[in-house]
Order: C-alpha cells, then sequence, then structure tokens
C-alpha cells in the first residue's frame, strides 16, 4: 500500500475538518482555554499552518515560504502564548491553512522514493529521513485536530 495518497487524502480531508470545527467559534471563543496549560483554537490552526511550512520545506527545500503577520512570533520553537491580539483571523488562518495543504498535495504528488529516504536537514528527535519526518508531521496534525475538536465540545457544552 502506497502512503503518499492516503497522506495527500488525510490532509486535505484535515483541512476540511478544521474550516468545519473553527465554524463553532465567533468572537473571543477563538481565545477560549478551559485551563492555563491548554492552547486555545487561534494558537492551534496557526501552529498547524506553521508546522506545514515545515512539510512544505522537507518536501522541497527550494521552495520560497510564504508567511504572514507574526506567524514566526506566535510559533517559532519555544514561543510563549502571545497576547490574542496578535494571532490572525480564523478564516484568514484557515485559508493559509487550506493553500499549504493543497500545496503538500501537489508536493507529495511529485515526491520520489530517493527524496522521500533521503536523509533530512532538520535534526529532530522523531525520524532522521524526509519520510519518516514527513509522517510524524502528519500524526502531529492529527493530534492536535483532536485537540481542537476537545475544545469545540467543551465550549459547546458551556454555552448549554
Amino acid at each position: 500500500m502506497n502512503i503518499i495518497p492516503l497522506m495527500q487524502q488525510g490532509f486535505t480531508t484535515n483541512s476540511k475538518r478544521v474550516a468545519k470545527m473553527a465554524d463553532n467559534f465567533s468572537g473571543n471563543e477563538v481565545f477560549f482555554r478551559p485551563y492555563d496549560k491548554v492552547n486555545h483554537l487561534a494558537w492551534e490552526i496557526g501552529h498547524l499552518a506553521f508546522i506545514r511550512n515545515t512539510v512544505i520545506k522537507l518536501l522541497n527545500p527550494s521552495e520560497n515560504l510564504e508567511s504572514y503577520e507574526n506567524e514566526r512570533a506566535n510559533f517559532a520553537l519555544g514561543t510563549p502564548l502571545q497576547p490574542n491580539e496578535m494571532y490572525a483571523s480564523i478564516p484568514d488562518i484557515t485559508v493559509v491553512l487550506q493553500k499549504r495543504g493543497d500545496r503538500i498535495g501537489v508536493l507529495l504528488a511529485n515526491l520520489t522514493q530517493e527524496h522521500w529516504d533521503s536523509e533530512s536537514p532538520y535534526k529532530l528527535p522523531f525520524g532522521t529521513t524526509v519520510g519518516s519526518q514527513i509522517w510524524t508531521f502528519f500524526m502531529h496534525e492529527n493530534f492536535h485536530l483532536g485537540e481542537i475538536s476537545y475544545l469545540k465540545n467543551i465550549l459547546v457544552r458551556i454555552k448549554e
């Protein structure tokens, strides 16, 4: 079984799921946190978009990445949660997430086995090949979708 078509479909599906779940939040609800150790929806979706740029760079190291306002300030490794006004609007960030997901799909379609198996330029604690890191980032995205789902469900319960 070839994993590439499954990942292409997965990134597309994840973009749609994020957009659909985000529709359940309005106004300041995007900054809802049930307690201090939990990130809010604006952070979660922005983080996924930020990581998708890393996946794009893994797939095409010469790619010129697009960045939106405050993206690095909000999501660079080790950055604490920023003031709410630093985050892009949810509709804007879901568009960015979708565009990056579409780009990943194109890059995956043109990926060679040689590049998939090649040594990654990133020294991360999970895998040393491009393919192992892309797979881990895909799984990471699904983990965060679970967190977003819980945020949505908690917020719905509070509103009832």
